[in-house]
């Protein structure tokens, strides 16, 4: 595998989560130390529990601190730009989604370099691009977006499994990485431009 692309897809991945983050900070109007923590919780906390989980240590941020300098340098960056109110929201959604998408198919590329197998790599993958955003919600009293209607958790899936089929038919790693990082995006963003929703326990009770 070409690490230096994967370097370079963990860290747009970072920066595209810490923006995510930041930018929720901001919606928040937390002091630039509120930024910096929001940046963060996004940009590591689901690598951070994927390596657990794996025995992955150190973890990733600890052995290279680069991951935690971009997010800090994202989180700066928008403390110091972000004045438009009406557009941080849009902003945000867009950031977080295009971290998910990475950080799913990144994530699942560790775990099957790690032997987990490829259910388990899926699980975690998902749980790779999730868990971040989840405690940056929860920090901020807002309901999480993979708890919302929203394809969010769904995205990542299939960034996640579009990785391993891509893998399994013979795909080249790198190309794999591409196809899923495409797919997971691609679900997303029709997600969010055409409002796409599971659908939800009692949806229909009121019909009848």
């Amino acid at each position: 595998m070409n690490l230096s692309l994967v370097y370079i897809l963990e860290m747009a991945g970072t920066a595209a989560f810490a923006v995510s983050g930041a930018l929720a900070a901001s919606r928040k109007n937390m002091d630039i130390f509120g930024f910096c923590v929001l940046a963060l919780m996004p940009a590591v906390g689901g690598g951070t529990i994927r390596d657990i989980v794996i025995g992955r240590y150190p973890v990733f941020w600890i052995s290279d601190n680069r991951y935690v300098a971009v997010a800090i340098i994202a989180a700066l960056i928008v403390f110091f730009t972000s004045y438009k109110p009406g557009s941080r929201r849009r902003m945000l959604v867009w950031m977080d989604a295009l971290g998910l998408a990475l950080f799913a198919a990144l994530g699942t590329e560790i775990c099957l370099q790690h032997d987990t197998g490829p259910l388990v790599a899926i699980m975690l993958g998902v749980t790779t691009a999730v868990t971040g955003g989840m405690i940056r919600d929860i920090i901020c009293n807002e309901i999480p977006l993979i708890l919302s209607h929203e394809i969010y958790a769904t995205a990542a899936f299939v960034a996640a499994v579009c990785y391993v089929l891509a893998g399994n038919f013979g795909v080249g790693d790198q190309l794999s990485l591409v196809i899923a990082v495409v797919a997971g995006f691609v679900v997303r963003a029709l997600g969010i431009a055409y409002n796409w929703s599971l659908p939800s326990f009692g949806m229909h009770k009121d019909k009848k």
